[in-house]
């Protein structure tokens, strides 16, 4: 019997680590879990009570009135035709993202850099991984098609079946978005190639410039979109996902079906009542969604000015939660194995907790860190952006993120020391 060696997320063994350390006292910088500090939007919690006694299973794909609620949802911000897609729902997308790769054989084309799990759930289904260089410019994140196309070709001849290649914008770990020529070559090479394009938006809602840009528009027939609640909603807890599959893939959405039946049989039913609330468009939950936008902005943009700064290079955040700095030019007197043995000295000297670029696929050398900027009181952040308007509260970042902030100061003395 092959036992596989256990090990939490990075994303989420950073979380329980900063839990421990501040139950003992310590003072902790938590930069390492993306979690969306504001709370539950009052409509929300309303349904979600008022269905706490729902008990029975409910359908395993979802009930249809979910189902029409996230179509017509999709159809709002992209303009997609509802009647051409398949909706499936799960505790969380990252469900649907693993059981995508387990419906589909062959092999994942996964961007340098990529999600901490992506390529672990790989690993859990004894599929390969298949690299793709990626760059970062004013522009956001670029997947050239050229190496796309010589990653795809590698991969075959060295006896790999590469069958789909998954993509996250705004990005996970890196803040940046894709452009919208991007998202049509890359359309195009999975076309040319046969590869289906999973498209992962759950940060989508997020974008800094409020333009949701989707797979689904540039390639319809062959473009798996999965999102949720959790990010631009702030409801990571309630585990509730979705996954929308264009119709002329019928025999995927059976598959996903059977997956579900046999693993997590169906969603909360209170959860799922709620979820048809979240996707309804009402004024107050958008302006609920466009005030968080805000304030992470500003937070985040913040983070990599002063990062900037201090002499580390970070891409201006285009979106999400969070910065991508590369921390090799500011290194002067130290030398670091890898950027575990940064994240690790960070923790340790400065009580700053990273992660390190390797968890994203990067090289082992890499001085990269993915920083999270959402260590802060979201109820207060809303209500002083209500009283003071965007301009004053970046202004304020000091008295509203102390944590944020004080994770930047330890940064300057590593900066200085370094």
């Amino acid at each position: 019997m092959t036992i596989i060696t256990p090990h939490l997320s990075p994303t989420l063994a950073a979380n329980e680590k900063v839990l421990q350390l501040r139950a003992q006292g310590r003072q902790i910088f938590h930069m390492g879990f993306g979690q969306a500090p504001f709370p539950a939007h009052p409509r929300l919690v309303e349904v979600l009570q008022r269905h706490a006694t729902v008990k029975d299973y409910l359908p395993v794909a979802g009930i249809p009135a979910l189902h029409d609620a996230v179509v017509n949802h999709q159809a709002r911000l992209t303009g997609i035709n509802p009647e051409d897609y398949h909706v499936i729902v799960a505790p969380g997308s990252k469900l649907i993202l693993f059981a995508l790769q387990m419906a589909m054989s062959g092999d994942i084309m996964l961007p340098v850099p990529s999600w901490v799990s992506y390529a672990p759930q790989a690993s859990l289904l004894s599929q390969n991984v298949v690299p793709v260089p990626t760059s970062i410019s004013a522009d956001g994140l670029t997947l050239d098609p050229d190496k796309l196309q010589h990653a795809y070709d590698s991969a075959k001849q060295q006896g790999l079946k590469p069958t789909k290649l998954l993509i996250n914008f705004p990005g996970n770990p890196t803040g940046v978005t894709i452009t919208d020529d991007a998202l049509t070559q890359t359309a195009e090479f999975c076309r040319r190639n046969s590869v289906t394009l999973i498209s992962d938006e759950i940060y989508g809602r997020l974008s800094f410039d409020r333009q949701y840009r989707t797979a689904s528009t540039h390639f319809p027939e062959g473009a798996i979109v999965t999102s949720g609640l959790s990010k631009h909603l702030s409801l990571g807890g309630w585990r509730l996902g979705i996954g929308l599959v264009p119709k002329a893939m019928t025999e995927l959405i059976t598959s996903l079906n059977h997956i579900a039946s046999e693993t997590w049989s169906c969603v909360s039913a209170p959860v799922q009542y709620a979820a048809v609330e979240a996707y309804q468009g009402h004024a107050d939950v958008e302006e609920f969604v466009e005030q968080s936008v805000t304030i992470h902005e500003i937070v985040n943009t913040y983070i990599a000015q002063r990062l900037n700064a201090m002499g580390i290079a970070c891409p201006t955040p285009q979106g999400a939660f969070y910065t991508w700095p590369d921390m090799q030019n500011s290194i002067k007197t130290h030398t670091f194995s890898s950027s575990t043995a940064l994240a690790d000295y960070l923790l340790e000297r400065h009580a700053i907790v990273t992660l390190p670029g390797s968890a994203f696929g990067e090289t082992d050398a890499s001085c990269r860190l993915r920083l999270s900027g959402c260590d802060y009181d979201g109820q207060a952040a809303l209500e002083l952006l209500r009283q003071v308007g965007r301009n004053e509260l970046a202004q304020q970042l000091p008295t509203l993120a102390p944590n944020v902030c004080g994770a930047l100061d330890a940064f300057e003395q590593f900066a200085r020391e370094s």
